[in-house]
């Protein structure tokens, strides 16, 4: 082999040697497996978040029922209204479709008479005698009933001198009561009952004579 041709041998062995050198650099370096870089790399989860809970039903709570209430001015040719705003109705005797009136009786408006130891005089002033009963149609259910009455005929100066009887659902509440001897004349008298029960629609207000003739100037029903 001539010197030029061994030159060209050493020269090629060098470059297989260089190109060894350089795979083997290569293949030395750590290889980071494909599992653990998804690893790195992938974005840490986000906590899942619960669903809010649904807001509760708003519930409406039912109207209260209005309950009955009646007043009558007995006497009276026109409804009042008193100081509080309650309306008094004018009287009226029973007939065909009215749910309420009395039966038979006269009446008599002593008007500016003087009534004393109320705020509503004008309830006084009036008032239905000689009836037989006054009749309300109604609901069944439980009520409360105040009679209204005052002594305001001149002719009744001195107690004993008008005295009657009162019932209710045919039992007597009042038995001959007077007036005049309880509170004297041109005041109220009250009385009130409570728990008036009724099963067949209607409250029933019953007048028995004893001397002169029984009187009424108001009544309310209300119900409980």
């Amino acid at each position: 082999m001539t010197m030029r041709g061994l030159a060209v041998v050493t020269g090629l062995a060098f470059v297989a040697m260089g190109l060894a050198g350089c795979n083997g650099s290569a293949s030395s370096e750590v290889q980071t497996p494909v599992a653990a870089q998804a690893t790195q790399t992938a974005e840490t989860p986000r906590p899942v978040e619960a669903p809010a809970p649904p807001a509760p039903p708003v519930v409406v709570a039912p109207a209260p029922v209005a309950k009955l209430v009646l007043r009558i001015d007995c006497g009276a040719s026109e409804p009042y209204m008193d100081k509080q705003g309650n309306r008094w109705a004018a009287d009226q005797e029973l007939a065909d479709g009215v749910a309420w009136g009395a039966d038979n009786g006269m009446t008599v408006d002593r008007e500016g008479v003087g009534i004393t130891g109320t705020d509503i005089p004008r309830i006084y002033e009036t008032e239905r005698y000689s009836m037989g009963s006054y009749k309300f149609t109604v609901p069944n259910g439980r009520y409360t009933v105040r009679l209204h009455f005052a002594e305001t005929y001149e002719g009744i100066t001195a107690a004993g001198e008008r005295v009657f009887s009162v019932s209710l659902q045919g039992q007597t509440v009042l038995k001959d009561i007077d007036p005049f001897k309880e509170v004297g004349a041109l005041k109220p008298l009250v009385k009130e009952y409570k728990g008036i029960s009724v099963e067949n629609g209607q409250v029933v207000i019953g007048f028995t004579p004893n001397i002169e003739n029984p009187q009424i100037c108001g009544i309310e029903v209300q119900g409980e």
